[in-house]
């Protein structure tokens, strides 16, 4: 027979098995409870009561992290003149016309994204 561990015995006696939890009591239990040297993750399952065989039942979303991916996006942005400094103050990090265009064609693709405007 498994044995349980100290810390799966404390997390089992910091909760109460019949009360119904809201979500940030339950965040902050699950947190409370953290022992692992990683960062934890959490499942959550909910019944939404939806029958996904009709179409004006489906469920679907995103979600936004508050933290984003990680992943900063460098932009390119084809344009010039007013529109070329317009792009340089909202962050884009190539901007140009035909200069641009013949940096790629050279193999230049230092970018994510591309937003082309018209000139």
């Amino acid at each position: 027979m498994a044995r349980n561990s100290k810390n799966l015995k404390a997390a089992y006696e910091a909760i109460d098995r019949n009360k119904a939890y809201g979500l940030a009591e339950a965040v902050a239990l699950v947190k409370g409870n953290a022992k692992a040297k990683f960062d934890e993750t959490i499942e959550i399952a909910m019944n939404l009561s939806v029958d996904p065989r009709h179409a004006d039942q489906m469920v679907r979303g995103v979600v936004a992290m508050p933290n984003g991916t990680g992943k900063t996006m460098r932009v390119a942005v084809f344009a010039k003149d007013a529109k070329a400094d317009e792009a340089k103050a909202a962050g884009a990090d190539l901007v140009g016309a035909e200069d641009l265009a013949e940096a790629i064609q050279n193999g230049e693709s230092g970018f994510d994204r591309v937003i082309a405007t018209l000139i």
